[in-house]
């Protein structure tokens, strides 16, 4: 087994409350004085239990602008570059995230995920795997309906407005107003009961990207 792989199997989340509820007061003062937030939807997000938020990528800052708007630690899958980033993967170890090799169908992510949703929490995903550099999604992944299908969890869609104009890709920060939308939540196992495999994971993308454009609209 590769040495990545080895330190993939080995990593431990290490998502804490303590981080959250300090860093969420700094957050209110980011988003209310220099990315003005507008939050849609936040009664959408259950209060407690499982779920799997599913989002359009448009910046490196949306994963906080999701969890910010729940108002919940939303734990999102992150690329595993992120990690070795001074401070930036401190944070995301802290508030949740866990890494995930964009390249391959990466497994071990996928059960650090499911050990996620099993305990109770929000996960994360951005089913494009990538920014999306213009107004329209990228070809989306099967990993967030594959999810909630084998888990019979909600998927909650959502939509993020205008961050990339916050955080350009390769640019500095700059001040603009955003928004993060969120719907209302659905679920896919029904359609993997009267479909095959293949239909069904395609019938509930065709509906999750549906369901994200028409709150980013």
């Amino acid at each position: 087994m590769a040495d990545k792989e080895k330190k993939k199997l080995s990593y431990e989340r290490a998502p804490s409350m303590v981080w959250y509820k300090v860093l969420r007061p700094i957050f209110t003062v980011i988003f209310r004085l220099f990315w003005p937030l507008r939050v849609v939807g936040a009664e959408h997000i259950p209060k407690e239990g499982a779920g799997v938020v599913v989002s359009n990528h448009r910046s490196m800052i949306d994963p906080f602008v999701v969890s910010y708007g729940a108002h919940r630690l939303v734990s999102f899958m992150a690329k595993e570059e992120l990690f070795s980033v001074p401070f930036v993967g401190l944070l995301i170890r802290k508030l949740g995230g866990f890494p995930v090799d964009r390249s391959r169908q990466d497994a071990t992510s996928m059960r650090i995920a499911l050990s996620v949703l099993k305990g109770g929490e929000l996960l994360g995903m951005f089913p494009e795997g990538t920014r999306s550099a213009t107004d329209e999604m990228q070809e989306m992944r099967t990993g967030a309906v594959r999810l909630a299908a084998k888990t019979g969890m909600p998927i909650i869609p959502a939509a993020v407005v205008n961050t990339q104009n916050a955080l350009p890709l390769g640019k500095l920060m700059r001040p603009a107003r955003i928004e993060v939308h969120f719907g209302p939540a659905f679920e896919i196992t029904e359609l993997y009961e009267k479909h095959s495999k293949g239909e069904a994971t395609q019938m509930a993308l065709e509906m999750l990207r549906e369901r994200i454009e028409a709150l980013h609209a």
